[in-house]
């Protein structure tokens, strides 16, 4: 149940991402000194915060530095027998925040492993964390370039292998024009070496981590790469590792469909008066789905919804986006979308609008296009691929997308991609769910 009841609390940062936001204007990060320790300073309710310089290269003190932004939840059993010490905490991505988690959740998680100093940062470039990594001049600039989810879905145009090619090179040319050297220094190896930087500030030895999703890549690569280091950790919801490195993401869309039955199922079980989009089956209720997808194919949906301040049209891709979305947070989110997909039947597309979430962030592609091998593959060897993984999940071809996203991507540093083995001096703890959109039992 510990288990469980800490995953509930961790999976709200999906659904308080805007109330962190929120709360973070209330804090001025630029106010604490950057400082070569981690100095604590109350902020937020019941948190401590830092700032911490990492070297850019640990190799090198003289290539400059980058400043961690650095959160905790101290433990009210500090002092006592009872003490755990510090546990360190990512919340996946790439380019997840670690300062959101610990504004968002740190309180319920604290209240269910109160031995544990909950701690977390931003990574590198990520965040509150310093420089931060943008692609564009000016917002403008971002919103002008086509940079939504569609921007890596394999399936939704023509020839969508052949113009997101194109479009990548160009992003992949401009980014490169426009870095100073920073974007070689935001792997995930150099984020391992980072966190063993704050083990050993904080006076220990070994790592006590916990890593959800691509934080799992985090933990395995700090196990890889300092398996004697290694003190208790978690990676919970695993990603495929050889797969990441590759810039091949196509089996994390194993489970997605098994996931989306989920929902059929207990929408059926739970009865027309707590599922809206109820029908006698869960057969029909994907049926109906199906439709849906073919109606808005014809005829998209206009949605419009004042108090949230989004406006758009829902199609094909905007539907899709908002069921993967919401199979992140099934507890928050399925009774939200039944209700948006009831609505949409009925030409009112606002709820499953606001469910949508169409962006990719620079500090994900950056993060993911640096860690992988350079793919120099051409749209006549990305096609077959791209075929190839539409097939694997009605999902899969969103996160398929990655390898062709990634192939402009010209900062391509030498450094640690694997192998992610080795005899640690404890075991990891492995976690995963039976039914999980992105992150399937088989990886």
């Amino acid at each position: 149940m510990l288990v469980h009841a800490v995953l509930a609390a961790t999976l709200t940062i999906l659904v308080t991402r805007v109330q962190a936001q929120a709360q973070q204007a209330t804090f001025n990060w630029e106010s604490l000194a950057p400082s070569d320790n981690l100095t604590w300073v109350e902020c937020f309710s019941n948190k401590q915060c830092t700032r911490l310089n990492v070297p850019l290269n640990y190799s090198d003190p003289s290539a400059g530095t980058a400043v961690l932004a650095v959160i905790r939840t101290p433990s009210a059993l500090n002092g006592t027998a009872a003490y755990g010490g510090p546990l360190l905490l990512n919340p996946g991505g790439p380019g997840g925040s670690g300062v959101d988690l610990i504004v968002s959740a740190g309180d319920m998680m604290a209240a269910s492993i109160p031995e544990f100093d909950l701690v977390s940062f931003d990574p590198r470039g990520v965040g509150v964390s310093t420089p931060k990594i943008s692609f564009f001049n000016t917002d403008i600039e971002r919103a002008v370039y086509d940079f939504g989810v569609n921007a890596v879905d394999t399936v939704l145009n023509p020839d969508p292998v052949a113009r997101q090619w194109a479009q990548n090179q160009v992003l992949g040319q401009l980014v490169k024009d426009r870095d100073n050297g920073f974007l070689a220094h935001v792997s995930t190896d150099n984020i391992a070496r980072d966190m063993l930087h704050m083990v050993e500030l904080h006076g220990d030895t070994k790592l006590q981590y916990w890593g959800i999703s691509y934080g799992t890549v985090i933990g395995a690569t700090f196990s890889a790469m300092f398996p004697d280091r290694v003190g208790r950790v978690i990676i919970d919801g695993v990603l495929d590792m050889e797969g990441y490195y590759n810039a091949d993401w196509s089996q994390e869309g194993l489970d997605s469909d098994k996931t989306l039955q989920t929902f059929f199922d207990g929408c059926n079980q739970a009865g027309p008066a707590a599922c809206a989009f109820y029908a006698s089956s869960p057969q029909k209720i994907a049926q109906n789905l199906n439709d849906l997808y073919n109606a808005v194919d014809v005829q998209p949906v206009p949605a419009y919804s004042p108090s949230s301040n989004k406006y758009g049209t829902v199609d094909r891709a905007t539907l899709r986006n908002a069921l993967l979305s919401s199979m992140y947070t099934p507890y928050q989110s399925f009774s939200m979308l039944a209700q948006g997909l009831a609505d949409l039947s009925k030409g009112n597309g606002s709820t499953i609008f606001q469910l949508s979430t169409d962006s990719v962030s620079e500090p994900a592609i950056a993060v993911a296009c640096t860690d992988a091998v350079k793919i120099t593959d051409k749209p006549d060897q990305l096609r077959p691929y791209a075929q190839w993984t539409s097939k694997i999940s009605s999902f899969s071809s969103i996160t398929a997308g990655v390898k062709i996203f990634c192939s402009g991507w010209q900062i391509n540093p030498d450094h640690f991609r694997g192998p992610i083995s080795g005899n640690t001096s404890f075991p990891l703890l492995v976690i995963g769910n039976t039914a999980d959109p992105v992150t399937p039992l088989a990886a």
